[in-house]
């Protein structure tokens, strides 16, 4: 066999576009809630909901991109250039994941 294994850091970049996800459906609440709390109005609340969300697709788009482009690594072998493939399809995932669970929130009422 001449393939090396894939280490195991490059796993970690199966769970980087859910992990944005995560953090940005953690923002959007939390800046949902302090928003509502401090009663911000309607129009302020949403221009920061609607940034949030915009930073958290941005950040989606610049891994699948930086990703995109990166050849996978000839040292790895067949495993690599699968794992390569997937991590690019999951971030494509990630990132239709974001836009439709967390985009048709800013179309409810801000605070009720």
């Amino acid at each position: 066999m001449s393939e090396h294994a894939v280490p195991p850091g490059r796993l970690w970049w199966l769970a980087a576009g859910f992990g944005v996800w995560c953090i940005t459906l953690v923002a959007l609440y939390a800046l949902h809630a302090i928003g509502c709390a401090f009663a911000w109005s309607a129009g302020s609340l949403r221009t920061g909901l609607v940034i949030v969300l915009l930073a958290g697709l941005l950040a989606i788009a610049a891994l699948w991109l930086g990703m995109a482009r990166a050849a996978p690594d000839p040292a790895l072998g067949q495993p690599g250039a699968f794992l390569h493939t997937v991590v690019v399809w999951t971030l494509i995932a990630a990132f239709v994941t974001t836009l439709l669970t967390l985009g048709p929130s800013l179309l409810l009422a801000t605070c009720v």
